[in-house]
């Protein structure tokens, strides 16, 4: 990792011009995971470096050159600058791509548990709801077996009641 300050010195810019660049796309949404802040400072990932060199490097003109050696020995060495270093973007590009790939291959596997969780979550909420459903039921039982008993002991209480009000009715008219 390599910080903003040391990366603006070998492009040959500012800390405030790669600043900057990294406001703006591409690079806004491409450094994504791509870097980190410790006490201030930025540290940039190797795949951001190259995202953020090449923002900085243009492509040499190669149709614009003015003037050929003889033997041509400028032309072709610009032209192997030129395919070394879109190599070493190509390069950079597929190690961005694996890195990507092994983020959605991460990301993926924990859907996958999280899924896994929501199903088995799914199955103890129905096993929860059945027995909360028998729960209610057995409650209600209950206390319909206690209305039962409260009518059965009315009724009781009502048939004592009734005897020992006609006994004293007997009592009453054998003292007249």
């Amino acid at each position: 990792m390599k910080t903003i300050k040391t990366l603006a010195g070998e492009i040959g810019v500012t800390k405030q011009a790669i600043f900057q660049k990294m406001k703006k796309e591409p690079l806004a949404s491409g450094l994504n995971n791509l870097t980190t802040r410790v006490g201030g400072i930025v540290y940039v990932y190797p795949e951001g470096e190259g995202m953020i060199k090449e923002q900085f490097h243009k492509m040499p003109q190669v149709f614009a050159m003015t003037h050929v050696d003889d033997d041509g020995s400028d032309a072709i060495n610009m032209m192997y600058d030129i395919i070394n270093t879109l190599k070493q973007q190509i390069d950079r590009k597929d190690r961005q791509l694996d890195a990507l790939n092994l983020h959605i291959s991460v990301k993926s596997k924990h859907i996958e548990g999280l899924n896994r969780q929501i199903e088995e979550l799914g199955k103890a909420l129905a096993i929860a709801q059945e027995q909360a459903k028998t729960a209610q039921n057995l409650h209600a039982g209950d206390i319909h077996r206690e209305i039962m008993g409260m009518l059965i002991e009315s009724q009781k209480s009502a048939k004592k009641e009734g005897f020992w009000k006609g006994i004293r009715k007997k009592d009453k008219g054998q003292n007249l």
